[in-house]
């Protein structure tokens, strides 16, 4: 088995979902697609937002980590993968990510009560202008958090999977476009 950063990241994890898509671009240009972000589409919006009405009904948001910053760049390497990462308490109504501000941070984190969630996307080159997308998402559970972050992610992962897909899928669309002159 080829070696990934992931690996080196999230060697040992309670969870873990892996999807990929075919995609007719080289490398390097999907990479330049990954480093501008993961592309998001309609259905991660919508179900981000759902799962952002909690925190519509809290009274103090000063403290809290947003979505889009709560996921840290852990490591990459350049036209082949990019790994990112969260910690936090998932299965929470309102979830409050702790900002992670380095891989060094993320490493060492293991408190009780709490999960860490890495994410990959890898480029797999095929053949010439062919490559394989491929996602892999790990989550480590630490103490109490083990039982409630197993019964959130059943029945969470179907709706992960469908964030993951359509990621792939934008990805795909975003790389295999023609460069406008």
């Amino acid at each position: 088995m080829e070696h990934q950063l992931l690996d080196e990241i999230l060697p040992k994890y309670n969870v873990s979902a892996k999807y990929s898509i075919r995609i007719h671009a080289a490398p390097e240009k999907i990479y330049q697609v990954l480093d501008q972000g993961l592309p998001i589409g309609a259905i991660t919006k919508l179900l981000m937002a759902l799962r952002g009405i909690p925190r519509l009904f809290r009274a103090s948001r000063s403290q809290d980590v947003s979505p889009e910053s709560a996921f840290y760049r852990l490591k990459q390497l350049e036209n082949r993968e990019i790994v990112i990462g969260i910690i936090g308490q998932f299965w929470k109504p309102v979830a409050r990510p702790i900002k992670i501000n380095s891989l060094e941070e993320f490493l060492s984190f293991d408190r009780d009560g709490f999960c860490k969630a890495a994410l990959n996307l890898r480029i797999v080159e095929n053949g010439p202008g062919v490559c394989d997308v491929i996602t892999e998402t790990r989550v480590v559970s630490y103490g109490s958090a083990e039982a409630e972050f197993r019964e959130y992610w059943r029945v969470i992962a179907p709706f992960s999977g469908l964030i993951r897909r359509e990621i792939l899928r934008k990805i795909k669309q975003r790389a295999e476009r023609p460069i406008s002159r």
